[in-house]
């Protein structure tokens, strides 16, 4: 009888202490435009793909202010598809708060003259940033050429951890 209420006891903890709410508060929206200015850095290839290893300038307006870099990879692949990933190094401010970010992106279109899309994830911050966490998407039709600016628009959530 002990063991079974003793069973019981942990049970019931177990359930009180999950029905303790989250201290983060609700998400809020993020929305602007981010343009990016790319360069290549290299180029190689394999069979009918291409891959270029890539830099980009950016400039952030809107939830987001600041400018950022990346450094990333995209391939052309075969069938004339595009994708994209690369790690941003954000500084600025979100909410009236500044500091530094680094955000994951991922991304690709169906051809050269299609849009881009895709999605972001923030991965870690400093400052005011430290405790940012949010994901989204973007889309837009990114530069025409090399050195040019290019035009994404981006959305998500984002909120600040405790």
């Amino acid at each position: 009888m002990k063991k079974r209420l003793f069973v019981l006891l942990i049970v019931l903890t177990i359930l009180a202490l999950g029905a303790i709410p989250a201290l983060a508060g609700p998400p809020q929206k993020a929305e602007g435009l981010w343009q990016y200015q790319p360069f290549i850095l290299g180029v190689k290839e394999a069979g009918c793909n291409t891959f270029l290893t890539i830099f980009e300038n950016g400039l952030w307006t809107g939830t987001f202010e600041g400018t950022s870099i990346d450094d990333g990879k995209v391939v052309i692949h075969c069938n004339g598809a595009w994708s994209f990933n690369a790690i941003v190094s954000f500084e600025g401010s979100v909410a009236g708060k500044s500091g530094t970010l680094q955000m994951s992106v991922v991304g690709g279109r169906p051809d050269a003259l299609s849009d881009w899309e895709g999605k972001s994830v923030i991965l870690s911050g400093t400052g005011e940033l430290a405790n940012l966490r949010g994901q989204g998407t973007f889309w837009g039709p990114g530069a025409s050429e090399v050195g040019e600016w290019g035009d994404i628009y981006y959305e998500g959530n984002y909120h600040f951890e405790p």
